[in-house]
């Protein structure tokens, strides 16, 4: 009789399986035999892709949204630190004798180090671990911040700003990473809407307390604060923060150990045998990283994405309406102390709007996109077109962005209109501004 004949997808049982039968003539043993192939399904069978994303991960779901507030508060403070910022740059100038324009260079190379950094610090939290480079990264911070709250130099200034956003900027990067580890892929867009209000808060209640602070005391004052809580989510990180890289620990079921572990013992999987290739049991520890090799990091992969066409346009795409953004909010607190002579704290609460909007808009887009994946699913099954399912969106959210943006500049540009509208109108188009900018964000960013 023929052997079996096993599909182009079989798993191949590596090692040697003797086989003795004697037989009734008493016949010699039979010879060992190579490797057994074991035929499995195809790995397009929606039977196995099913099951494959229900096992995506072992936490359950609170540890879910746990991971998730810990990166979307990660992913806060770069933001935070670059507009609680702002309203101190007049007193900057003045107690260091620079004019605007060389304090407001210390907020370009924040933001020129905000895009750079990511590149060195993404590839070793893929490396060796999400807990470790994140701590590391606030460690960082937290330097830069208490050293920017005792200088009295123009150019440590500049090298100390550099510096914080070398230590803040990484973690949005790193916060993705946390929820692409634990989150099935029809969820990730209810996740990644939560983990971007995070980025839009910080321009939205950065000028409230940095306007507080810098109008109660002098402008050392808010990089103290900064250090202090800074300091504090250090702090939580070291205690809390659990390890999610796949590499390292599977599904979450690995048990980590050393710098991987937290302080407090924390469970975040549920009670379930181990389901990996490899066939360990739950309580099995995480795999070894690995060593040391800087070359083989791949510091350049992120460099190299934009010689892929479709990785190119996505970037870019994502990148325009981000600046416009951030030039929006950033002019935001100047534009109101000259049209409406605001004082610092009354054109903080201004940027209220901006932050509302972000939260709104994060939680209607993560529930639409989780909607249409689901929909697209059951329509399709495993043939759909998951980019579309979810990019089709991107077109409707920028439009929108696009229009309320030009609305925005028209209400601001107070050399074409008589007089100043009534504040009404531009926090009203603040609000709508914010809320279609993080809902096209979102759209790019689930892929």
């Amino acid at each position: 009789m023929p052997p079996e004949r096993v599909s182009p997808d079989a798993a191949t049982l590596h090692g040697e399986a003797a086989i003795e039968d004697k037989g009734e003539n008493g016949a010699p043993p039979l010879e060992s035999v190579g490797p057994i192939e074991v035929p499995l399904p195809p790995d397009n069978a929606p039977d196995r892709q099913v099951d494959e994303e229900e096992h995506f991960s072992a936490f359950t779901k609170g540890a879910k949204v746990f991971v998730v507030v810990i990166a979307s508060t990660s992913a806060f403070m770069s933001p935070f630190a670059i507009n609680i910022y702002m309203p101190s740059v007049p007193n900057i100038s003045e107690d260091l004798h620079i004019d605007s324009s060389q304090t407001l260079l210390s907020v370009t190379t924040y933001m020129i180090f905000q895009g750079i950094s990511p590149s060195f610090w993404a590839p070793l939290s893929d490396t060796y671990g999400r807990r470790p480079i994140l701590i590391l990264t606030f460690v960082v911070f937290l330097i830069a911040n208490l050293g920017l709250s005792f200088t009295q130099v123009y150019w440590l200034l500049l090298v100390l700003r550099m510096l914080q956003a070398c230590g803040a900027s990484s973690a949005i990067s790193i916060g993705a990473g946390c929820i692409s580890d634990v989150s099935r892929r029809k969820e990730r867009g209810t996740y990644m809407g939560f983990f971007q209000t995070g980025t839009l808060l910080g321009p939205a209640v950065g000028p409230i307390i940095g306007g507080l602070v810098s109008q109660s005391w002098d402008w050392h004052a808010v990089f103290f604060f900064l250090s202090a809580f800074g300091g504090l989510y250090l702090l939580f990180l070291i205690v809390m923060l659990p390890e999610s890289l796949r590499a390292l620990v599977g599904d979450g079921s690995l048990k980590p150990y050393g710098i991987w572990r937290t302080l407090i013992p924390i469970r975040m999987t549920e009670h379930k045998p181990k389901t990996i290739e490899d066939g360990l049991e739950k309580d099995a520890y995480m795999h070894a990283p690995p060593k040391l090799n800087l070359p083989a990091m791949g510091f350049d992969m992120p460099w190299r994405m934009y010689g892929h066409a479709d990785l190119a346009l996505m970037i870019v795409s994502f990148s325009i309406p981000f600046g416009v953004f951030t030039m929006v909010s950033s002019s935001l607190s100047p534009t109101l102390s000259t049209a409406y002579h605001y004082n610092s704290i009354e054109s903080g609460l201004c940027f209220i709007p901006l932050g509302v909007g972000s939260a709104v808009g994060s939680i209607l887009a993560g529930k639409l996109l989780d909607y249409e994946y689901a929909k697209a699913h059951k329509r399709h099954g495993s043939e759909m077109n998951l980019h579309h399912a979810r990019l089709k969106y991107a077109l409707l959210f920028n439009g929108l962005f696009t229009a309320i943006t030009i609305a925005n500049g028209w209400c601001m540009d107070f050399k074409v209109l008589s007089k100043p509208v009534h504040i009404a109108a531009p926090m009203i188009l603040q609000f709508f501004l914010s809320m279609t900018s993080i809902m096209f964000f979102n759209a790019m960013y689930v892929h």
